[in-house]
């Protein structure tokens, strides 16, 4: 009697992974501190390879902005907070844009299906100064 309920959790919980790493895994697109892309991609478990680019294209106003910075993050449903250690981090000297140990960046996965992307600090090292890696995404597939 046991097992076909034990067989029916098991099978739902297994299940309820691949659709989350479906609905959040693919391309995210948006604009905020420039124009920000994101690639997710599932690996196991919450475990997601991660990518995230932003630029500000040379204008009449001034120069561009161009960064990057990529790892590996752990999601929930909600989203999570993705941590890269920064190669140039110096313990000895004080902490500054330039020089702090990490960079952070909050991920939040909204109900309206928008992905807000906060970048906590950190992370100059990985940008200019004329562009960041907040703002707000929608996934490639939204429009379909």
């Amino acid at each position: 009697m046991f097992r076909p309920l034990l067989a029916a959790l098991l099978v739902s919980a297994l299940g309820a992974a691949p659709t989350l790493a479906q609905e959040h895994q693919g391309h995210w697109f948006g604009d905020g501190e420039g124009e920000i892309t994101l690639d997710l991609t599932h690996v196991q478990n919450d475990i997601y390879a991660i990518s995230i680019n932003t630029i500000v294209p040379i204008s009449d106003m001034g120069g561009g902005c161009a960064g990057g910075v990529d790892g590996e993050v752990i999601l929930s449903s909600e989203g999570g907070n993705f941590f890269v250690e920064n190669e140039d981090f110096d313990p000895k000297a004080e902490a500054t844009g330039l020089n702090q140990r990490y960079c952070e960046i909050a991920l939040t996965f909204n109900e309206d299906g928008t992905l807000t992307t906060e970048e906590k600090g950190g992370c100059l090292y990985y940008h200019g100064a004329a562009c960041g890696f907040s703002g707000t995404l929608q996934h490639d597939a939204a429009g379909i």
